[in-house]
């Protein structure tokens, strides 16, 4: 019985109504005191009106990151970290050292990478440097980022910064690249996956 008086019901709601007959028009008042009555609203769908109440989820969905454009042979995991979020949020970089042999011991054992700066003796250059040196200090704890080197300033993860040696070349002096040194975290076993805030082995 319920069925039927609802499809009545909605029967009712849908039926077109025949129009009125045609009423003369009223002669034009010398002066319509009333505001003009503003169109109504549509009415939501009751899908519209589910949506619309539906709760929202308040947690973070924080997506894998992808390789970038470091190699990662020879990296250790919070190193391999820090590279992937540099290529994520920093697309215009286009080459990450990583690993090689240096009498230090950051790149030979997989400790350090080297973010190549295009145009880096310009202004778009050095705020683009400032922005990643800036990135890496700011996860300092989480990366276990023990220093950066940008424009000859060394910056401890922890700790007040202080001023490197003329070595006698853009490179050496780190104007070209920023330097971003970890505490590695050991050696991958290919089942690590990497995330903006956080890493699962």
């Amino acid at each position: 019985m319920s069925v039927v008086a609802s499809a009545g019901m909605i029967y009712a709601q849908t039926a077109v109504v025949p129009p009125a007959a045609e009423q003369p028009a009223a002669p034009p008042a010398a002066f319509d005191p009333a505001p003009p009555v503003a169109a109504s609203a549509p009415v939501p769908t009751e899908a519209e009106l589910l949506a619309a109440s539906a709760p929202v989820d308040a947690r973070v969905f924080d997506m894998a990151l992808p390789a970038g454009v470091t190699h990662e042979g020879g990296l250790q995991v919070k190193t391999i970290w820090a590279a992937r979020a540099i290529s994520m949020m920093f697309p215009e970089i286009k080459t990450i050292g990583g690993y090689r042999q240096d009498p230090l011991k950051w790149h030979p054992n997989g400790l350090a990478i080297d973010v190549m700066i295009p145009n880096h003796n310009s202004d778009e250059g050095i705020e683009l440097g400032n922005q990643i040196a800036g990135f890496a200090l700011a996860n300092a704890k989480r990366w276990g980022v023990l220093h950066v080197i940008w424009r000859q300033g060394f910056y401890p993860g922890i700790g007040a910064p202080s001023w490197t040696a003329d070595y006698g070349s853009e490179t050496l002096n780190h104007f070209d690249h920023v330097h971003i040194a970890t505490d590695g975290g050991g050696y991958p076993t290919g089942d690590e996956t990497y995330f903006i805030g956080s890493m699962q082995r």
